[in-house]
């Protein structure tokens, strides 16, 4: 799959050491394109909504594919996924 190189992905992980398989991942599959990285489900959410510090969309775009961990604390992947479903936009 060839992703356009604008399209902008948003990484939901909690484990750095798991961050760090991804980018390499990317990287060696010649995937160049913007990466944002959150460490919990209410991060995403929080980025997703664009408030507080991610409400500069210039600097936060929103995401075109989001990566999403299942296990993590606070808000599990399930828990964002519906959070998402519910929301018109």
């Amino acid at each position: 799959m060839v992703l356009p190189e604008q399209a902008v992905i948003l990484l939901v992980e909690d484990l750095e050491d798991d961050v760090i398989l991804v980018r390499r991942a990317l990287a060696k599959a010649n995937v160049l394109n913007p990466l944002f990285v959150v460490h919990d489900g209410e991060e995403a959410v929080a980025y997703l909504d664009g408030v507080g510090k991610y409400s500069n969309r210039e600097e936060y775009p929103l995401p075109d594919i989001m990566l999403l961990d299942i296990k993590m604390p606070k808000m599990d992947g399930y828990d964002v996924l519906r959070e998402v479903r519910n929301r018109p936009h």
